[in-house]
């Protein structure tokens, strides 16, 4: 990585130095912001699908207990409808 170590060569070298190391930290900390920032969006938007996911797999459930008690249904119906004496 860098080396921010401060030589003892002189003062305008190491204010020089100095300001090239604030201006690395100030690029590596808006860099981590950024990074952040883009995180919490992506964990928000991860949230929404998850449970939209869970949302869409419960009506799926439901759908389908809802077509099996139905075809139950249409079973008994069926079967009396055999049962009819139609002569």
């Amino acid at each position: 990585m860098y080396s921010f170590a401060l030589t003892q060569t002189g003062a305008g070298e190491s204010a020089w130095a100095r300001a090239q190391t604030l201006a690395a930290l100030r690029t590596a900390v808006e860099a981590l912001d950024d990074v952040r920032a883009s995180l919490a969006v992506l964990a928000s938007d991860t949230d929404w699908h998850s449970d939209g996911v869970r949302a869409m797999q419960r009506s799926l459930d439901e759908l389908r207990q809802g077509a099996r008690v139905e075809a139950s249904e249409m079973r008994s119906r069926e079967s009396e409808a055999e049962r009819i004496d139609a002569s």
